[in-house]
């Protein structure tokens, strides 16, 4: 047996071999990205220099990254994903790719110091489950009804609350239900931990129920991932189809896991299974699309035979979320114009949504979408052609536009399909479809 401090170098590499590649599988480290060196690394990190040679080795060995010589170790194009590199292709004029609050407008005014932040006087910064402070007001707000501040774990962001269920819940060899469209981060996150995404059949309400049953009863599934609003469809689920859905998981002790991240930006109320199965609904949220993406607080709200393990996920992932972060994720949402600020946003998302339909009828009319009930971004069907083969073409005009095929665990049906995010201001989406449309008339399926 090694000792104790070879372990703890071997198990420190291993998980900044995972952070890596999961920047390199979600695109946030492009191709021919040049990494810092190994004692620039370690020494940033807190990390011993071999500890980080341990990782880029391992790195290397998958095909993720390669040494140049004299030069360093750079991010291999052929490791990433094809999106990735087109987004490297061309320079961009206007990103539709990306789903995100374009900047931190939203955030309210509130001139706070350091002080202020720490008012609440933490101890040591530590305590993987956050701020209590913080889950109150999470299991108040911004929740299903039924969950208490004890349910919640607080985490960096919505992808690592996706990323915390996955290393809980999953073993190797694994099954995790999916739509066929959904969300490409929990893709990441299931193969990540070895297990399989096995898609659904459903329409525009959700999951087709028989369907489900019949998957559930066939694979097992470690739980069923659910977008009560939907990424990227836009699609809100029906209360009908939540109810049957709830149902089902009772009759067969499958857990749901409800990614409600969108909610607030939908033109109605969202449904949730929780009411019907309240202790096998899991439900995740953050405040990136509704407040600001460079503010990483998020949440997992679990029943409590769940609720451990991700706080034990949680620990073994980073330890804490930042206090500063937590504290001035308190102050925002006990000001009084929180609310407010979050419906005002929706409806100008709404409208941006309605500009960015107009241009494209009017600009793109052969294109097939149906209006999103929510959410930043509309689902695209492309006529005769392949989403893949538009998104390079498009990027060649200077639009960068997500593949269809990035949301699907098997590539189809998705693959003529492309996202476009809608969230920017109405000149700029003007400009955008100028754009698209250009690449289009020059396109060759």
């Amino acid at each position: 047996m090694g000792s104790p401090r070879r372990n703890e170098r071997r198990s420190r590499a291993e998980r900044l071999f995972d952070a890596v590649r999961e920047l390199v599988e979600t695109g946030d480290l492009l191709a021919d990205t040049r990494l810092p060196s190994e004692r620039t690394l370690g020494t940033a990190l807190g990390l011993s220099r071999g500890t980080v040679a341990s990782a880029y080795l391992a790195l290397s060995r998958v095909g993720l990254i390669e040494r140049r010589h004299g030069s360093g170790s750079y991010v291999r194009a052929g490791g990433l994903p094809t999106f990735s590199r087109w987004l490297r292709e061309g320079a961009i004029v206007v990103d539709l790719a990306k789903s995100v609050v374009p900047d931190a407008s939203l955030l309210p005014d509130l001139r706070l110091r350091v002080e202020d932040l720490l008012d609440a006087r933490p101890q040591d910064g530590y305590g993987p489950t956050g701020d209590p402070r913080l889950r109150e007001l999470i299991a108040a707000g911004a929740l299903p009804p039924g969950f208490a501040a004890d349910d919640v774990v607080v985490t960096a962001g919505a992808q690592q609350a996706i990323h915390l269920v996955a290393d809980a819940l999953l073993r190797p060899g694994d099954r995790v239900l999916v739509e066929e469209t959904t969300y490409p981060g929990m893709l990441a996150a299931v193969r990540r931990f070895g297990a399989e995404a096995i898609p659904v059949s459903g329409d525009r309400h959700g999951f087709d129920p028989d369907a489900l049953h019949a998957a559930i009863r066939r694979h097992r599934p470690a739980y069923v991932f659910l977008l009560p609003l939907h990424n990227p469809t836009g699609n809100v689920l029906s209360a009908r189809r939540a109810r049957a859905i709830a149902d089902i998981a009772v009759a067969e002790s499958v857990l749901l896991v409800e990614d409600r991240t969108l909610a607030d930006l939908a033109e109605g109320p969202v449904p949730s299974t929780a009411g019907r199965a309240p202790g096998l609904t899991v439900c995740l949220g953050s405040l990136s699309k509704t407040v600001w993406g460079g503010l990483r607080v998020g949440w997992v709200a679990a029943p409590a035979h769940v609720r451990p393990l991700v706080a034990e996920a949680k620990q073994r992932t980073d330890l804490a979320c930042s206090t500063l972060d937590q504290q001035l994720a308190v102050h925002i949402l006990r000001d009084p114009t929180h609310r407010a600020r979050v419906r005002a946003w929706s409806d100008t998302l709404a409208r941006r949504r309605d500009h960015f339909a107009a241009a494209l009828t009017e600009h793109l009319p052969e294109w097939e979408w149906t209006l999103p009930r929510g959410g930043l971004s509309v689902w695209v069907h492309l006529p005769n052609t392949d989403g893949e083969a538009f998104v390079a073409t498009a990027l060649r005009h200077g639009v960068a536009v997500s593949p269809g095929a990035v949301f699907s665990p098997t590539r189809s049906p998705a693959g003529n399909h492309i996202r476009l995010t809608y969230a920017w201001p109405e000149p700029v989406l003007t400009q955008a479809t100028a754009l698209l449309a250009k690449a289009w008339a020059t396109h060759t399926p």
